[in-house]
């Protein structure tokens, strides 16, 4: 369990540079691929869609989702029609072309969104696709194609020049938006554990003990991308301090990735994607991950800072209240502030942790215009004084 949690680790530090592009191969390549697609599409539809609704007579379109975000998959969508050309069912395709993803991650998703999809099927409030099927080998994913827009698009356009104006009917988006997303993440971890294919028989210190190799990874990387000595030591340090006391903790089904961007907002639901690190882990992992996503918001000069804080602490209060020891009602500041201590002790750890991820993503990735612009700090400088800022204080 830990060799694979750390070969996650390699993968999510992969910088953009090292992947294969397809759609900027040759044309005669990428026609090439798209028949082996569109055959593997018609082997599994006649073989195990049928249990779907799906019909043996139906054809099919595939077309390429360029506008997507996602740098190691390449995504299409797979349109079904009837005889009479009526259009019936959509299949979402995602198909994994970096080296280092292998097998053993498809399955891994595959499994996760099986479990949270089940989990979640009896409620229309919150979604996970359902799972058409996976060809490990191939890299692929066959899953059910559900209309939505990333959190991250929902968030990122009226707080980017939230400093200056606000319609209220915008803010009070931000708000529902946040708190369902709490809400998403409280049912998500109310999903017994034992439900992983692991077993959840990973114990609190086994799970600390994965924890401190992917700290020691992303340091690493840190040192190795140009972070400041002096500064990654006193990362470090904070780091090993905090996990020390980690141990014996509760053990929750662990998605790894909860970020806005993972999270889509669809006309009647709220949708969880990309289970490719799904495991177990202790509870505040992926609260913290989400907390640190809107933290990184921060660096925009023309966003009102005051109000990220505000949607960071509406997410964690949703989060809390809706968890299986919620008290209901929204606490003061002080009172919130106290019971994310209580029932997330290592709240602050998975924040540092996840916030050294980040410098080493940054770091490790060539400056260009998708991470620069003139109204915002440099992301370099913003992760080197946030960490000075924190470990001061």
């Amino acid at each position: 369990m830990i060799r694979s949690a750390a070969r996650k680790e390699e993968k999510k530090a992969v910088t953009p540079l090292d992947r294969p592009n397809l759609p900027e191969e040759g044309s005669a390549r990428t026609a090439d691929s798209l028949a082996s697609l569109r055959a593997l599409v018609l082997q599994e539809h006649q073989r195990h869609w049928g249990v779907f609704g799906f019909r043996p007579e139906w054809s099919f379109e595939l077309k390429p989702m360029a506008h997507l975000e996602g740098e190691n998959a390449g995504k299409y969508l797979v349109s079904f029609f009837s005889k009479e050309g009526a259009p019936q069912k959509t299949v979402f395709l995602k198909r994994y072309h970096h080296p280092q993803i292998d097998a053993a991650t498809i399955e891994n998703e595959f499994q996760g969104i099986r479990i949270a999809h089940e989990a979640f099927a009896p409620t229309p409030r919150f979604r996970v696709p359902q799972p058409y099927g996976r060809l490990p080998e191939e890299k692929i994913l066959f899953m059910e194609y559900c209309p939505s827009v990333s959190l991250k698009k929902v968030l990122f356009r009226p707080i980017r020049l939230s400093r200056f104006f606000l319609l209220h009917r915008d803010r009070k988006r931000l708000v529902e938006s946040v708190a369902e997303a709490g809400r998403l993440l409280a049912a998500f971890q109310g999903i017994p554990p034992e439900r992983h294919p692991s077993g959840g028989k990973e114990t609190g210190e086994e799970i600390v003990l994965r924890y401190e190799r992917q700290c020691l990874r992303h340091l690493q990387l840190c040192r190795k991308a140009g972070v400041p000595e002096s500064l990654v030591i006193q990362m470090e340090r904070s780091l090993f301090r905090r996990l020390e006391q980690g141990g014996g903790l509760q053990t929750v089904l662990q998605h790894s990735d909860f970020a806005p961007w993972n999270v889509m907002v669809g006309a009647r639901s709220f949708y969880l994607t990309d289970f490719q690190n799904c495991t177990t882990g202790l509870a505040g992992y992926d609260a913290a991950f989400f907390h640190c996503a809107l933290e990184l918001l921060l660096r925009y000069r023309t966003a009102d800072h005051a109000l990220i804080a505000e949607l960071q602490s509406i997410f964690l209060s949703e989060f809390l209240r809706s968890g299986s020891a919620g008290k209901g009602g929204q606490a003061a500041p002080a009172a919130e502030a106290m019971e994310v201590k209580e029932r997330l002790p290592c709240f602050d750890l998975f924040r540092l942790m996840h916030m050294t991820y980040f410098t080493q993503s940054v770091f490790c990735a060539p400056p260009g215009p998708s991470y620069e612009t003139f109204y915002a700090v440099p992301l370099r400088k913003f992760m080197v004084d946030w960490f000075q800022h924190y470990l001061e204080g």
